[in-house]
């Protein structure tokens, strides 16, 4: 059973301009940890990180769309994000305070999707209801 579906558009010159203005301040500021590990492994080449923050970034918006509180309510930007898996696929991740509060709202399990075209990022997050949870 589903919980919420939220959704996101970011424009990446948007976040370029971030980037350029705030620089690592930006990255520690809306990246969680295991987020950061992926950002500074990637090739050095600036066009390539940008686009990772506004995949990010739009994710994480998505996320807490779905999940009903936005970025207030108890959720902040670094209390959840996605990760890829083995084969490459998206995975919604949690930190401990963010996982608290999706089950006490009662959100189980997560999905993302992401993509982008033209300079723009749209990422759509699924959020199902927590197990033994009834409607």
């Amino acid at each position: 059973m589903i919980f919420g579906i939220g959704t996101d558009l970011v424009a990446i010159d948007r976040i370029a301009d971030s980037y350029r203005r705030f620089g690592r301040r930006l990255v520690e500021r809306i990246l969680m940890p295991c987020e950061v590990v992926v950002f500074d492994a990637l090739p050095d080449r600036e066009p390539r990180k940008i686009r990772f923050l506004a995949q990010r970034f739009a994710s994480k918006e998505a996320i807490v769309k779905a999940l009903g509180t936005g970025f207030a309510h108890g959720m902040w930007v670094r209390d959840c994000g996605v990760l890829a898996n083995a084969w490459g696929r998206p995975e919604v991740v949690w930190s401990a305070r963010g996982a608290r509060r999706a089950a006490e709202l009662g959100a189980g399990a997560g999905h993302i999707t992401i993509t982008d075209e033209q300079g723009l990022i749209v990422a759509v997050a699924v959020l199902e209801k927590a197990v033994g949870l009834v409607s």
